[in-house]
């Protein structure tokens, strides 16, 4: 049956009330502030590490363009990998050429946020949070400022170990090591070079680096923290040296982790894991929902855990994306249509369980779909997401904190230690004064 085709204003609206947009050529018609342009949606998708994913994601912006009345040469889809866009915005916006829309990990949405860039979107938010069950809203502090909003959650991403049960079985072990010393202790069972255990990701991608991600479950598990409850630089402390001390011992001592792991940029663990080159890695669930649909033999030997415990215990990392759209676009109206497009729960619905569970689902209500309870990692998996710390805790994701995290900090901490030889206790301590540095620099407490 052939769809019908909706109006420009239909689209925009849907799901809305009848007084949040005023005309169709409003929407159609720049700003003044702005020069028109030949292309009035331009879109940055950041590639999911899963195919189906990223089709899904062209396919919806694209109806949701056409159905807005836009001819497909004014649209523009470009693919903009993770580890690039903090540059390559930097120089979008010297230049006032931001994109319309795009996703945001939750420090350069902070950063963005900070730095006055991010249209406030807080009807759209309105909007999801009015939907059955809501919105999960632990990750919507990052993009309030002074009681509005200026991004939305678009995906939830629950760091967790993807594991090879039949190497552990194999080993000896009936399940995931539950602590980092029997984590070590398997790992080298189970190694073999160039066939390594733990593909945990040490690069320093600037944005977000996934050895942020590595790093921080350590930091956690040890007793250490990134702020404190008034959101002060607390990273100095014996818990976050033993942290890298840690770090150290898997890398130097007992060789467990890759040599290449310090050049990684945000795909390569993805990389090391699907080539069957390590044993473990520590990551969202791109990894996962890329095996489900395109290496369903090395899915059913791959397990979901949380990280192991150290000296303070046993934490579950929460990481959300989030969709911005930029004050510089000519067609605001566009930009907000198409975060709508993208998350009315259908299309979202789509997306989320299509692509085999790219991210848990930012409307809790669709966790009640069967897809959820299919699998025993599954399963796991929406337990750590329903458990999760944000990145920030104890304290709140600010602008400085997302500096920190842009600049990939902690990678370069372990950079200093694994490269430079200096002494964890040391490099921490630079840590600390560089996040307190930055914090004084952003008027932030320290």
């Amino acid at each position: 049956m052939r769809t019908p085709r909706l109006s420009r204003r239909s689209v925009l609206m849907a799901g809305v009330g009848l007084g949040a947009f005023a005309t169709t050529s409003r929407i159609l018609t720049p700003l003044k502030t702005h020069a028109a342009r030949e292309q009035k949606l331009v879109f940055w998708l950041q590639p999911n590490f899963n195919p189906v994913a990223d089709k899904v994601l062209e396919e919806q912006t694209m109806a949701f363009a056409r159905q807005a009345g836009l001819r497909d040469n004014e649209v523009q889809i470009q693919k903009v990998p993770g580890g690039e866009l903090a540059a390559k915005m930097a120089a979008a916006l010297e230049v006032g050429t931001p994109p319309d829309v795009t996703r945001l990990e939750e420090g350069l949405l902070a950063r963005y946020r900070g730095q006055h860039h991010l249209l406030d979107v807080t009807d759209v938010l309105a909007e999801m949070r009015a939907r059955p069950g809501g919105v999960v809203g632990s990750v919507l502090p990052v993009t309030e400022e002074a009681g509005r909003n200026y991004g939305v959650p678009m995906g939830l991403n629950a760091m967790i170990f993807h594991a090879r049960t039949d190497l552990l079985e194999k080993a000896g072990y009936g399940t995931f090591p539950e602590t980092w010393e029997k984590f070590i202790e398997a790992s080298l069972r189970i190694q073999q070079p160039p066939f390594y255990a733990y593909g945990m990701c040490l690069g320093t991608t600037q944005g977000y680096s996934d050895s942020t991600g590595d790093i921080l479950i350590q930091i956690w598990s040890h007793g250490g923290k990134l702020l404190d409850r008034s959101g002060r630089p607390a990273v100095n402390s014996p818990g976050t040296a033993k942290a890298f001390e840690t770090i150290r011992e898997m890398y130097h001592k007992h060789q467990i982790i890759p040599k290449g792991a310090l050049t990684w940029d945000n795909s390569g663990n993805n990389k090391a894991y699907q080539s069957k080159q390590v044993a473990f890695v520590y990551d969202g669930t791109s990894i996962y929902s890329y095996l489900l649909s395109q290496d369903k033999d090395l899915a059913d030997r791959t397990g979901l855990f949380s990280a192991p415990a150290g000296a303070a215990g046993r934490f579950k990392h929460l990481f959300a994306a989030y969709y911005g759209a930029f004050k510089a676009s000519p067609y605001p109206e566009l930009a907000k249509g198409l975060i709508r497009h993208l998350l009315e729960p259908k299309n979202y619905h789509e997306y989320i369980v299509g692509t085999q569970g790219r991210y848990l689902p930012v409307y809790p209500k669709l966790l009640e779909d069967p897809f959820w309870a299919s699998k025993p990692p599954l399963v796991n998996l929406v337990a750590a997401g329903r458990d999760g710390l944000p990145l920030s805790w104890e304290g709140r994701m600010t602008p400085a904190l997302g500096e920190v995290i842009a600049q990939s900090l902690l990678g370069k901490t372990a950079h200093a230690i694994l490269v430079d030889k200096v002494e964890p206790a040391e490099a921490v301590g630079r840590l600390h004064a560089e996040m307190v540095a930055i914090h004084k620099r952003m008027n932030e407490p320290t």
